[in-house]
């Protein structure tokens, strides 16, 4: 009886750790199996609530400890990657494309995040900012190649990447549509 309760153990450590270690490795999940991602999180959080809830019928106190423990960690990091701890959102725009969209979220705290997604990946970019009247000048690497250039202006309602002869180009795919603004430095000047 001893054995099984030790056995169970071991599988909540390593079934939990798993866990943990696919959230990790998200990214990875996506771009190497597509839509399929999601059928690790099921099998692997299938099997770790399937042996917690055996500890739990068996009074395994140590599994119990164990199955606890890692339900808070999982919990703490999906709080921590919540809204609830990330500083106010200034300004939030998205450049569509036919098939992806890459949206651009500023931060009051001078932090900037883009999300560029297509049909079979998404890459996250994490960084700095700072505001120079109406332009934004990004400190740090904003996306995978120079699409998005170093350095974008603000026009009334669109965030324009490139200008020609001064005037802001506005092809098919080539400026974010701001859904929110609350940035105060930014002139409102329309096109």
């Amino acid at each position: 009886m001893e054995n099984n309760k030790i056995i169970q153990n071991i599988l909540l450590i390593l079934v939990g750790t798993l866990v943990l270690v696919a959230y990790y490795f998200n990214n990875l999940l996506q771009e190497s199996l597509w839509i399929f991602y999601l059928l690790p999180y099921f099998i692997l959080g299938t099997g770790f609530i399937g042996l917690f809830i055996i500890s739990i019928i068996k009074k395994n106190k140590v599994g119990i400890a164990l199955g606890g423990v890692f339900l808070t960690a999982i919990g703490t990091i999906f709080l921590l990657n919540s809204e609830l701890f990330k500083s106010k959102k200034v300004l939030e725009a998205t450049l569509m494309d036919d098939l992806s969209a890459i949206h651009l979220t500023l931060r009051e705290n001078q932090k900037f995040e883009v999300n560029a997604s297509t049909l079979f990946t998404e890459d996250n970019f994490i960084g700095k900012y700072q505001l120079e009247g109406d332009k934004i000048i990004f400190l740090d690497k904003q996306y995978s190649n120079d699409f998005i250039p170093d350095t974008v202006t603000i026009v009334g309602d669109k965030i324009i990447l490139k200008f020609d002869n001064g005037k802001p180009v506005l092809d098919f795919a080539t400026y974010f549509n701001i859904k929110k603004n609350e940035i105060k430095t930014t002139p409102q000047q329309h096109l």
